[in-house]
């Protein structure tokens, strides 16, 4: 780790080298792995966001908190991780966010799961958070979100309106935008969202 910095409301940035061993951390690389089927992600991350979800959330949930979601993007120089961390009822601190950052990254240092020099930014899910995990769609059934397919749909890849009906494949949608109910397998969903109502 080469640094923390406290960026708007709730980010970090921490910078790592990778492959920096620390000792300490407090769990195998097989203690995760035993946790990972209790991982439920129904819409489909990048490899290594994936692998860092799997290998992080058993230790996160064990601190108390959620490891919400997390993106990956390769640069040409140093690549992004971004993790979204929470409780589990909401409402993360600062300090919190502070006590992950330090957590993650040793952790990180630890299994190495990503190649390369990358930047590492936790923050907290904001008011629109992520929808990747079947429980965040089941908790939000009922109220808007905004999704983006694969593919286009009839010109159409946006879609935003009330979650109808979840289930396991996937889920249903009065979309706003076609004004048609619209159901969806969750393989065709690029990304999902809460989609606040401000009044």
């Amino acid at each position: 780790m080469i640094g923390s910095t406290q960026w708007a409301l709730a980010h970090f940035f921490v910078g790592f080298s990778g492959g920096l061993e620390r000792p300490g951390v407090g769990a195998t690389m097989g203690e995760a792995s035993q946790s990972m089927g209790q991982l439920v992600t129904v819409l489909e991350l990048d490899p290594v966001a994936q692998r860092v979800m799997e290998l992080l959330t058993p230790h996160i949930e064990r601190e108390g908190f959620e490891l919400v979601s997390a993106e990956y993007r390769r640069g040409t120089g140093n690549g992004m991780l971004r993790l979204f961390a929470d409780r589990p009822d909401g409402g993360i601190t600062l300090d919190e966010l502070e006590v992950i950052s330090r957590t993650v990254g040793d952790l990180l240092d630890v299994y190495d799961p990503v190649e390369g020099r990358y930047t590492l930014e936790v923050s907290s899910p904001g008011i629109n958070r992520p929808l990747v995990k079947l429980n965040h769609f089941e908790a939000f059934r009922g109220r808007r979100i905004r999704l983006r397919t694969h593919a286009a749909r009839e010109g159409q890849k946006v879609f935003v309106g009330i979650l109808a009906t979840v289930n396991p494949g996937g889920i249903e949608l009065d979309d706003e935008i076609s004004r048609r109910h619209q159901a969806f397998a969750f393989n065709e969903l690029k990304e999902a969202h809460y989609e606040h109502e401000f009044k």
